[in-house]
């Protein structure tokens, strides 16, 4: 990637920060309350064919095409963590900065399957309902679904709770955001169990994985330079990410889903590793932006779906 277009990609990096949460400061946190499946205010889904971009609402997104256009059908929705901004090339069209080597086109290539990818950086549960499940229909044969992290500001409000108190004594963000935290992780629970009934009413034949998120700090032990929270919320923000796979474990193991479990593949490649598969607080020289997956993760995570096929 050139100077010019890693300073182009590191203007988006404060948003990009808060695209684990979707929305700004100054916004509401997103209701996880769905549509029930069936309800009218859930797209009809196409049911011959390869979706078409002119099918998607005229504020939605544009889908990226991949792999083997004859192969199976397979559709991948979810927030930046399947989108892997910067990795190392990223589309910019509607905003959704997906890469053209997230784990989905990773896994399509290697598979043979004719991917339509549709995730998008900021997505919540509902963003998904709205504007990527449209993409997904009855002939689908498989869906990957990475969501959750950014329903109720979950990881914006501890990115703004958290950054820049290095050095800082206890555990400020810990004080600061836990309440929060704990009230919203139950209803991002039920957010996405709704979305996953939503993907399976649209599509009663594919195979449906949850992907999860992958471990992003040590529990003990810290890297200010790289993730400059103070040393007491370290152990926070680890079990943080923790509950939040197993949320989206549950979620899917309620539906007889299969789940992918990220976080525990990922131990000892958090951010402070010899082998990080999560970058630090500045943009890589390879493209990938702050709080987001390298291709190293986005590879791992597609031989992991790829094991299940």
């Amino acid at each position: 990637m050139t100077r010019r277009a890693r300073t182009a990609l590191a203007a988006t990096t404060a948003a990009a920060l808060l695209a684990l949460a979707g929305c700004g400061a100054d916004e509401p946190p997103p209701e996880a309350a769905l549509p029930a499946p069936g309800d009218t205010a859930t797209p009809a889904p196409a049911t011959t064919g390869a979706p078409d971009p002119s099918d998607a609402p005229e504020d939605g997104l544009l889908p990226s095409y991949g792999g083997d256009e004859g192969g199976p059908s397979y559709v991948a929705l979810g927030d930046s963590y399947a989108a892997a901004p910067g990795v190392p090339t990223t589309e910019f069209a509607r905003g959704c900065l997906r890469s053209d080597r997230d784990y989905a086109h990773v896994l399509a290539a290697d598979q043979g399957l004719a991917l339509t990818d549709v995730s998008c950086s900021g997505a919540a549960t509902q963003d998904v309902v709205d504007l990527q499940l449209p993409f997904v229909g009855a002939d689908t044969e498989l869906v990957t679904v990475t969501i959750g992290g950014n329903d109720f500001d979950l990881f914006s409000t501890v990115l703004r709770g958290c950054l820049g108190q290095a050095g800082q004594p206890g555990a400020p963000c810990t004080e600061a955001t836990s309440a929060d935290v704990e009230a919203a992780l139950p209803q991002i629970g039920d957010a996405v169990g709704t979305l996953l009934d939503h993907v399976v009413a649209a599509a009663p034949d594919a195979r449906v994985v949850v992907v999860g998120y992958p471990d992003l700090l040590p529990e003990q032990g810290s890297c200010p330079d790289l993730v400059p929270i103070a040393d007491g919320d370290y152990p926070y923000v680890d079990a943080l990410t923790e509950e939040l796979s197993a949320l989206l474990r549950t979620a899917a193991d309620d539906r007889d889903l299969d789940f992918v479990d990220v976080h525990a593949a990922s131990q000892g490649h958090d951010v402070c590793s010899d082998d990080p598969w999560v970058n630090g607080q500045e943009t890589a020289e390879d493209g990938t932006i702050p709080f987001h997956p390298f291709a190293s993760e986005q590879a791992a995570v597609a031989a992991l779906v790829a094991d299940l096929l």
